[in-house]
C-alpha cells in the first residue's frame, strides 16, 4: 500500500464558501466542553458553520447550558452507551457529513483552540487534490518533542524529533485526530472509521483506510498543536526514559486493535511482524516500567486472544458509570 500522494494546487477563487464544522468529543466533560464553548463563543470571527458535540452517557448539564443561553449554532447529541474514542469520531464525521459540512475540524474535550492552526490546515485542505485529512505538527509537551509517527506506514514505536521539520507539509498514512480537519467527501462515500475498535488505534486505521481509497494526508508543519498526551519520566541507573503514561485497560485495547488492524490491512506484508514486535516491547516496558505489572499482562494476554478471535468493541473495562436517564 504506497502512500496516496498529495498534489497542491492553486485554489480557485470561484469556489464556494467552504461549510466547516467543529465537532468536539466528550464523556462525561461537562466543565470542559462549557468552558471550550465560551471560548468560540468570544472569538470575533469565527471558521466555524456550527458547533457539534458528541458525548457518551451525558448528564444533561451541557444541553441545558445550551438552551439557557440560547447558542443556536451548537448541536448536541448524546448516547446512552460509551461510544469510545473510535465510535464517537465516527459520529461526529458521520453527522457533520450528513448535514452538509465540507470540513470537520475534530478536536478532544481537552484539546486548545488556535484560530492559526485551524486556518493554516484549511489553507492546506483547499489547495489539496482529493484530500482526506489534513494533520497539524503535534507537539508532546510530555515528551518535549514533535510527533512524526504518521508519517510512516506501519506502527513503529513512535517517530519524535526534537526540531521542527522544515518543509512545508509532510505527506503522512495518519495521525491524530485530535486537531485534525477531515475533509467529509469519504464519510458521504461510506468510509467512516470503524467503531468496533471502541478505543485505540483509530486514528491509524481511518488514516489507513483513507490511504487505502486514494485520499492524500499530510502534516502541516506550520500549524503547531500542542498535545498533552500523558508521558511519565522513569528514572534507572542507566538513565532517564519517558513512557508512555495510560491506565491499564488501555494495555487491551492497543494490543487488540492492532491486530485487528492488521488482519486487513494485507498490503503491509510487515505489518503482522510489526504488531509481534509491539508485543514483545509491551512486555518489556511493562516488566521493566509500568506498575500494576500483573494487571497489565492479564490484560496484553486477553488483548491477543481477543484480537485473533476478531472480538470487537468494548470489553469489561474500563467500568462506565450509571447512565444518567
Amino acid at each position: 500500500m504506497a502512500v496516496a500522494t498529495a498534489q497542491y494546487h492553486k485554489p480557485n477563487a470561484t469556489l464556494k464558501v467552504p461549510i466547516v464544522w467543529l465537532a468536539i468529543s466528550s464523556f462525561r466533560n461537562d466543565p470542559e466542553i462549557a468552558r471550550k464553548l465560551e471560548d468560540v463563543q468570544r472569538l470575533p470571527q469565527r471558521p466555524f458553520d456550527h458547533i457539534l458535540i458528541v458525548d457518551s452517557m451525558g448528564t444533561g448539564a451541557i444541553p441545558a447550558l445550551i438552551e439557557r443561553l440560547g447558542w443556536s449554532d451548537v448541536i448536541y447529541r448524546s448516547y446512552d452507551r460509551n461510544l469510545g474514542a473510535a465510535g464517537n469520531l465516527r459520529e461526529r464525521l458521520r453527522i457533520a457529513a450528513e448535514a452538509g459540512a465540507d470540513f470537520v475540524y475534530a478536536l478532544n474535550h481537552d484539546g486548545p483552540l488556535l484560530l492559526d492552526v485551524i486556518h493554516s490546515l484549511l489553507d492546506h485542505a483547499l489547495r489539496l487534490n482529493r484530500v482526506g485529512a489534513v494533520y497539524p505538527l503535534s507537539y508532546l509537551t510530555g515528551a518535549g518533542a514533535y510527533n512524526i509517527t504518521g508519517s510512516r506506514k506501519v506502527p513503529l514505536p513512535a517517530k519524535l524529533v526534537s526540531e521542527r521539520p522544515s518543509p512545508d507539509y509532510i505527506e503522512a498514512f495518519w495521525s491524530s485526530c485530535n486537531g485534525a480537519l477531515y475533509s467529509t467527501e469519504p464519510a458521504r462515500c461510506g468510509i467512516l472509521p470503524d467503531n468496533g475498535l471502541w478505543h485505540g488505534w483509530e486514528d491509524l486505521d481511518y488514516g489507513l483506510r483513507l490511504n487505502s481509497q486514494g485520499y492524500s494526508q499530510v502534516i502541516a508543519c506550520n500549524a503547531i498543536f500542542e498535545d498533552n498526551y500523558e508521558y511519565a519520566r522513569v528514572d534507572t541507573p542507566t538513565g532517564h526514559y519517558r513512557v508512555v503514561d495510560k491506565p491499564a485497560w488501555i494495555t487491551y485495547y492497543m494490543i487488540r486493535n492492532l491486530i485487528l488492524i492488521a488482519r486487513w490491512a494485507r498490503p503491509f506484508l510487515v505489518f503482522p511482524g510489526v504488531v509481534a514486535m509491539r508485543v514483545v516491547l509491551e512486555c518489556l516496558v511493562i516488566l521493566f516500567f509500568r506498575p500494576d505489572k500483573r494487571r497489565r499482562f492479564r490484560y496484553l494476554t486477553r488483548g491477543v486472544i481477543d484480537g485473533l478471535r476478531k472480538r470487537t468493541g468494548k470489553w469489561i473495562v474500563p467500568v462506565d458509570p450509571v447512565r444518567v436517564p
